[in-house]
């Protein structure tokens, strides 16, 4: 009689434990094709109450769907999901498809979809009564976006904005029509994070009125807010956790840039640099997505080694 190994003694439950480790396409591409026990562990809805569409962003090189992918995984969750991230591929009517049948959603994160997602993400968001963190990187919300989630979500304590700075206004009510909706609609936030903004002080003290819980706000590489001795006492009085403009981005998954109106070759020196853009700035598109993937790499590697240790 052939002795099983250890490792598939294991209980049903450690497997999950370990499978949880990877994101959703590591399982649907991968683990669940390993065997019988983990494809049964893979199609539990409790697998699915967070999916990750974390990858390396170069959608032509794959061989499948992420759009396609989601919606399967969605399916899985049976209505149990409760946090979901995407990259380079949310669409308006997949985040409707999302809401459609996740109305335990608490955490939404978007990233890298440069084209508008507000009309979808306004539908969605109205399904979504849940909804406690919103995460939105290199994406694009409107104000009628931002108003939205203030009618729709209630429970809503987190918003993520962040963009690199391309400064085409000409006047100050336009730089601050993002900050004045988000102090008019969003009271109730305790964290909020800004990064490129293009608001000035006004929008600013718009934002210290309007938002008088906030925990941690995250100013970095909004370049046009000047933080003077007044306001200054005011952010570090109500606020315990803050970064300030010109705070570095190192350390941050995603770059980001600042691009001002009067920028020139002296307010943009290789010093400033360090400042303005992210320690992956540097980088080219190639290596930063052989970074993403050796992450996922050493996913697998995790769970090889739980596996071993088990």
């Amino acid at each position: 009689m052939v002795k099983k190994p250890p490792w598939l003694e294991l209980e049903e439950n450690v497997w999950a434990n370990i499978l949880h480790k990877l994101g959703a396409i590591e399982i649907l591409e991968t683990a669940q094709k390993v065997c019988t026990t983990w494809r049964r562990i893979c199609k539990e809805p409790s697998m699915w109450r967070i999916i990750n569409m974390t990858n390396d962003g170069d959608l032509s090189d794959m061989d499948y769907d992420l759009e396609e992918m989601c919606r399967y995984a969605i399916d899985r969750s049976q209505g149990e999901l409760v946090d979901i991230n995407l990259e380079y591929f949310a669409t308006g009517p997949l985040l409707q498809y999302i809401a459609q049948r996740s109305g335990k959603l608490k955490r939404l994160s978007s990233a890298c979809y440069h084209s508008m997602l507000c009309d979808g993400l306004v539908e969605a968001v109205q399904k979504l009564p849940l909804l406690e963190e919103l995460s939105l990187t290199h994406t694009i919300i409107t104000t009628e976006g931002i108003e939205s989630l203030g009618l729709s979500c209630p429970l809503l304590k987190s918003f993520e904005l962040n963009n690199s700075l391309y400064d085409y206004f000409d006047n100050e009510d336009a730089r601050n029509e993002e900050a004045l909706a988000i102090a008019k609609n969003l009271p109730a936030l305790h964290h909020l994070q800004l990064i490129g903004n293009s608001m000035t002080n006004k929008g600013l003290e718009a934002i210290l009125d309007g938002c008088p819980h906030l925990v941690s706000l995250d100013l970095r590489l909004c370049i046009y807010v000047s933080l003077n001795e007044v306001l200054s006492s005011r952010i570090s009085g109500q606020i315990k956790d803050v970064k300030h403009p010109h705070d570095s981005l190192a350390g941050l998954e995603f770059s980001f840039t600042a691009y001002g109106e009067d920028d020139d070759e002296d307010d943009m020196s290789s010093e400033d640099d360090e400042d303005y853009t992210s320690s992956e700035e540097d980088e080219d598109d190639t290596s930063s997505r052989m970074m993403k993937m050796t992450r996922h790499r050493r996913m697998m590697k995790l769970t090889c080694l739980m596996i071993t240790d088990y």
